[in-house]
């Protein structure tokens, strides 16, 4: 996770690197032909960099990269590489942190919230006008390869923290061949190298690994003879070979006048760093920069050097050292039969606990680490809304486990007030779970059968989210009709988005990120009664990440369309009516110690069943005047 200052003391190490296949290479000029990339370290980069590209007139939430945009910047990247003939071999994710990380994993979370809540101070008002011209926002993911430093004034944005698995997803499943001739202009010059690609380019090399994506990349890199791409200082200090380099995705751009049109990019080889510096490797030097992260490279270098020749190793440096250790826990070549594929990070992590406890357990129950939402830090935090949704997940993938590795409870590290917690749930039994997932498929029939909008329209989901929030609680401020249907249409209950409407499509993301942790952990648990089967035929159509967590200037574009803008139409039918069989959700209650505990089976922690009327998915009328007659 990067230990502070340690790039910028090699900065004087840093060499010129040049990325294609070219036979005569630059002189003087090192060339990368064969790349492993650290995929998060990737995201977060095209993210920023995107962001540091925004129209200035833009306002929060309009000016945050969208998960869309990332990702189209993510393939718009890959797709240069290859163009120039660089042989992408591995895009490694991050599936696991190990226990010694924990602390790591709760700052940085504790970082985030603290940033929110910064953000949250200095925009106390309005944040942003529904009126945003189409041209501020489209193709931004364009300027992907042309660098520029980030603004001050954007420092405090919110991070969009769905980015990784939204690129991840898209990488194994959405950029085909097809879909990327689709995605770029009519004018551009990579449509030729396009068209040379493989159906799906990158699902086969894109892997969630068990761990940290590092130990990985650098196994990989060593094995293979790779560059690392990466901006991650921890990948300098594992053993990558001694012609191993690390390129910095940072320092990556394409300049205009370049007759090539080759990324240029500074690099290092760190064995090479090491033997100038009179170390074996940067091992020692970057052990005592963390206890003294003030000091001058001199110094520095002289401490090293004593840690370096110690005949016995300073305390705490050989778990220091064991922590960049190069022999991943599962061979590469056997990631995908031996480990799922098919989870997001988050839902990787805790899947791991119960597929390696040895390794991956932190205590005596399974952690799951939600994302920090883009929520307002002043109210009730917003991943309390579907949390039953997502304990029928975790208490599925429980009951699939032999009965020496199942768990009574999880824990939610999530935030409550001013500070990040955990939140100990128990997990449902066997008949407690079959009610659960009964009530699930009853609202959501209830959704279809008064509207009958389409269960593949984003619209229904989205609904269905407003549903469980205001449709089966009591809540202190339910929008009226109006108000409903333009959040549905803009994301904002009125002309002006403020914290209130933040906070709302922060609850939206929990429902529909609780059905997608739901999904995910269905489609890897051998659980086949009939809810169950039932659930997951449903689920089957919850749109891909990208579309399920859509901005709000995505929203409105969408809204234009007209089977969207009648499905929201449609999607009102569901409150204009008496709402007297909606039922009814009490609160769950947290314990004066602060961790909550949800007992199985309890009416706290179960949606009272509301009355559906069958469970047939209807085909939405097409003709118009079938349409006008419906509502």
């Amino acid at each position: 996770m990067g230990i502070l200052r340690l790039k910028q003391h090699l900065e004087p190490f840093l060499e010129a690197v040049c990325l294609h296949d070219r036979v005569h290479p630059t002189p003087g000029v090192t060339t990368a032909q064969h790349v492993v990339i650290d995929g998060p370290s990737l995201v977060y980069h095209v993210y920023h960099r995107l962001l540091s590209w925004s129209h200035p007139d833009l306002c929060y939430p309009d000016i945050q990269p969208t998960c869309d945009e990332v990702s189209h910047g993510v393939m718009l990247f890959l797709l240069h590489l290859t163009s120039l003939g660089v042989m992408i071999e591995k895009v490694c994710f991050d599936g696991a942190l190990p226990p010694l990380k924990q602390s790591t994993r709760l700052a940085r979370l504790e970082k985030t919230r603290k940033r929110l809540e910064a953000f949250r101070i200095s925009h106390s008002g309005c944040l942003s006008t529904s009126l945003v011209p189409e041209r501020m926002t489209v193709n931004r993911w364009e300027n992907v390869l042309q660098s520029r430093t980030l603004p001050t004034n954007l420092t405090l944005v919110p991070e969009n923290h769905f980015i990784v698995p939204a690129v991840y997803e898209d990488l194994r499943q959405r950029w085909s061949k097809e879909n990327i001739l689709k995605a770029l202009p009519v004018d551009s010059s990579l449509r030729m190298a396009a068209n040379r690609l493989a159906s799906l380019p990158w699902a086969d090399v894109t892997i969630m690994v068990p761990g940290e994506a590092d130990a990985y990349c650098a196994h990989f890199a060593k094995e293979n003879a790779c560059s690392i791409l990466t901006n991650d200082s921890d990948l300098l200090l594992y053993d990558i070979g001694s012609s191993g380099s690390v390129i910095l995705v940072s320092s990556m751009s394409l300049p205009h006048t370049y007759p090539d049109n080759s990324i240029t990019a500074q690099g290092i080889c760190p064995n090479t760093v090491a033997r100038r510096l009179g170390l074996d490797s940067l091992l020692p030097l970057a052990f005592v920069l963390q206890s003294n992260p003030g000091i001058g490279m001199g110094e520095l270098i002289r401490r090293s050097k004593i840690v370096d020749r110690a005949p016995d190793p300073a305390p705490g440096y050989s778990q220091f050292s064991k922590e960049y250790q190069t022999s991943p826990s599962i061979l590469v070549d056997n990631i995908g039969k031996r480990y799922p594929q098919s989870l997001d990070t988050r839902v990787s992590e805790m899947v791991a606990q119960y597929l390696f406890p040895e390794t991956y357990s932190h205590d005596a129950s399974p952690s799951m680490y939600l994302v920090m939402l883009t929520e307002d830090p002043k109210r009730q935090c917003a991943w309390l809304q579907g949390r039953v949704i997502r304990v029928i997940g975790y208490s599925l993938f429980n009951l699939t486990q032999p009965i020496d590795k199942r768990h009574n409870y999880i824990i939610e590290h999530i935030r409550r007030g001013g500070r990040v917690t955990c939140d100990t749930i128990a997990l449902e039994n066997q008949s407690s779970l079959s009610a659960e997932m009964q009530s699930l498929l009853d609202q959501l029939d209830v959704v279809q059968a008064k509207t009958g909008i389409e269960v593949d329209c984003p619209v229904f989901w989205r609904t269905f989210a407003l549903y469980t929030i205001f449709g089966l609680q009591t809540t202190p401020k339910t929008p009226d009709l109006d108000q409903l249907k333009r959040l549905l249409a803009h994301g904002s209950m009125s002309n002006d988005l403020d914290w209130d409407d933040v906070h709302v499509l922060a609850q939206i993301q929990s429902v529909l990120y609780s059905l997608r942790i739901l999904k995910q952990l269905l489609g890897i648990s051998e659980f086949s009664d009939r809810q169950a089967t039932q659930v997951s035929a449903v689920l089957a159509h919850l749109p891909p990440l990208h579309v399920l967590v859509r901005s709000v200037h995505e929203m409105k574009k969408e809204s234009a369309i007209l089977p969207a803008k009648d499905a929201i139409n449609q999607a009102i039918l569901l409150w204009s009516e008496s709402s007297d069989d909606h039922g009814r959700r009490k609160r769950p209650r947290v314990s004066a110690g602060g961790t909550q505990t949800l007992k199985s089976g309890d009416s706290r922690s179960t949606y009272h069943k509301p009355t559906a009327t069958s469970r047939t998915w209807p085909v939405r009328p097409q003709n118009i005047f079938e349409l006008l007659r419906h509502q």
